[in-house]
């Protein structure tokens, strides 16, 4: 390698690292960035970063697939409308994820289930029903990664989801028990006369006591030394 070709590489290498320091808001020489609406919220081209970001895409589609596999096996009614209730969906899912409430968020975004409310919580949120929006035949063949790592997962369909509420019966009220009589039995004791209190007399005021009588000792126990 020639003196030339050797300056040519340092002047490179500098050039770039000038280039990044121009991005590095705690370098002296930082400008402010421009982005457009291809470039902004995205990393680099060809950075680890970007590819980070797409294997986390693919991921994340893999996950959401499985809980839609999930919930259509434990689910009840018919599609593209199946419904099942958190408590029993938590159960299930625990053995295989703690991410259930990420995933159902991540795949309402998509359209794919519909839950009410922003959060579920475990206990509190037992009842809450979550149904499907789409055919699992139709989620398998629509759900794909897009390899964007700002927009990882892409979803392909014919129509919108329509939304069907299921026929989820209400719980009894418990059955309120009848007051009349405890209400007739206690105005009668509220309404019934109060016994006289007997007086108290000379006899029943002093108390009558024993006369002291001493104890017999002739029966007690005689220790010789």
């Amino acid at each position: 390698m020639s003196a030339s070709d050797t300056i040519k590489k340092f002047n490179a290498v500098a050039q770039k690292n000038e280039e990044v320091l121009k991005k590095n808001p705690y370098s002296e020489t930082y400008k402010v960035q421009k982005f457009g609406v291809t470039d902004y919220g995205r990393p680099p081209p060809g950075s680890k970063t970007e590819a980070r970001g797409v294997k986390a895409g693919v991921h994340v589609c893999r996950e959401i697939l499985f809980l839609c596999e999930t919930i259509n096996e434990n689910a009840k009614g018919e599609e593209p409308n199946k419904w099942i209730k958190f408590g029993p969906l938590f159960y299930i899912y625990s053995f295989y994820s703690d991410k259930l409430v990420g995933m159902l968020i991540r795949a309402r975004k998509y359209g794919l289930v519909h839950f009410e409310g922003e959060m579920l919580y475990q206990r509190q949120d037992d009842e809450k029903v979550i149904t499907m929006l789409m055919p699992m035949s139709e989620i398998r063949e629509s759900l794909k990664a897009s390899g964007d790592p700002a927009n990882c997962v892409s979803i392909r369909r014919s129509s919108a989801p329509t939304f069907v509420p299921p026929p989820v019966s209400e719980p009894e009220k418990p059955k309120l028990k009848k007051r009349s009589d405890s209400i007739a039995v206690s105005k009668q004791i509220f309404e019934a006369p109060i016994p006289p209190i007997p007086e108290e007399t000379e006899a029943t005021s002093q108390k009558t006591k024993k006369p002291w009588t001493p104890k017999d000792t002739s029966k007690a126990p005689v220790f010789c030394i």
